[in-house]
């Protein structure tokens, strides 16, 4: 019992950073990780969209250095926030669930059912607007599949789509939960690699810009 009341006590401290990861409602913390890489490649396509304005470019390209690093750095800590409290959530459900037998029914209590219908729905919608978002890009701008980055991001932020589905769909009932936290630490560290690459191109960028107003 004193085993059991620690990992609980665990469990309230580890749903104090985010209440979202903390509680885990529906349909589950796996979902709302894809927030972190939807978010970079919706930034990514914005910056692709600037360079098609040429009002727009000039003045925009001047700070593009300095934005990108805030938005860079403000995302990451809230990835990282993320993905630890998306660990600690882990670990206590696996806690839980081989702590018998009160720790198990108390793992089954809290976790125990995981509304996969309502998952599902959400995650075959966002699939199918990523696809269709995609062909309507390639079709508006044929040259963009050369942009290797962008179509790497695109793939990624699709792919962790589907694998997620994969970990609701494939384990049982009473493990989706846990397999929907894993699936959001991959996506979330996913996520965070491609905001610190942001980041370090980012800060060359800021780099140039100062060393361009040094005179020579």
């Amino acid at each position: 019992m004193t085993k059991l009341a620690g990992i609980l006590m665990r469990y309230e401290v580890a749903s104090g950073p985010l209440a979202t990861v903390g509680d885990v409602p529906a349909p589950g913390i796996g979902i709302r990780s894809l927030l972190f890489l939807d978010a970079v490649l919706a930034y990514s396509l914005a910056l692709i969209a600037v360079d098609f304005s040429a009002p727009i470019r000039a003045p925009f390209s001047r700070v593009q250095g300095v934005l990108t690093f805030v938005l860079g750095i403000f995302g990451a800590l809230v990835a990282i926030l993320f993905v630890t409290a998306s660990i600690n959530l882990v670990t206590i459900m696996l806690a839980l669930l081989m702590s018998p037998p009160f720790g198990t029914l108390a793992y089954f209590a809290i976790w125990g059912h995981f509304d996969k219908t309502h998952a599902r729905v959400i995650l075959d919608l966002c699939i199918f607007l990523k696809i269709v978002g995609l062909a309507l890009l390639v079709i508006s701008s044929p040259s963009i599949v050369k942009n290797r980055n962008l179509m790497l991001l695109l793939g990624l932020s699709l792919g962790l789509t589907f694998v997620l589905g994969l970990l609701h769909a494939f384990p049982p009932s009473f493990l989706v939960a846990i397999a929907d936290g894993l699936g959001a630490i991959i996506t979330v560290i996913v996520a965070l690699v491609w905001m610190i690459l942001l980041l370090i191109g980012a800060i060359s960028s800021i780099i140039r810009a100062l060393r361009s107003l040094v005179p020579v």
